[in-house]
């Protein structure tokens, strides 16, 4: 800023190279205002994409719920809730929730005269590195009737091999013997 009292008044004038408001100061806050814009556009679209991945998720689990198949995903340990099992299982009795809860395990489900053999087979599966498998048993309804179940998993390994899930579909087969 200059002042100048030549003619016995003030005359106040800006000098754009110091000050509070230089060219660098200017800089500065038009940077700020950038990085604050490109966060807030940042944000937008980490929304946006979530949005997105809700919206996919909405539809597959649609795509799931509308077939004749029950998907499944579970952790390799024998007695622990799955994590996600579609509608379908609603078909012989039970809620996804007595699932994803534990209130009910994958162990329930299997008729006890077949559980050994289908555990023997995902165990030996899982150790002999397979990365998918099928296997046909019974399993009890909640009013303790039997269905004929084909299942088809997909093991999901870690990057040092070591089973983290299964993941695959059952098939209620019944009928079709």
């Amino acid at each position: 800023m200059i002042l100048s009292s030549e003619t016995g008044g003030v005359t106040i004038s800006q000098n754009k190279g110091f000050g509070k408001f230089g060219n660098n100061d200017r800089k500065e806050d038009s940077l700020k205002e950038k990085s604050n814009q490109d966060t807030v556009k940042c944000d937008t679209e980490l929304i946006d994409v979530q949005k997105k991945m809700d919206l996919r998720i909405k539809a597959l689990e649609g795509l799931v719920n509308n077939t004749r198949v029950i998907a499944f995903l579970r952790s390799p340990k024998e007695d622990a809730p799955v994590e996600f099992i579609s509608e379908g299982i609603e078909s012989f009795g039970y809620k996804v929730e007595d699932l994803t809860s534990g209130k009910v395990t994958f162990k329930d489900l299997i008729h006890p005269d077949d559980f050994d053999r289908v555990y023997l087979e995902l165990t030996e599966n899982a150790l002999e590195g397979a990365s998918d498998f099928r296997q046909t048993y019974r399993i009890r309804t909640k009013k303790g009737h039997e269905r004929l179940v084909e299942e088809r998993t997909a093991i999901m390994r870690d990057e040092n091999g070591k089973v983290i899930y299964y993941q695959g579909v059952l098939e209620d087969i019944t009928d079709k013997q």
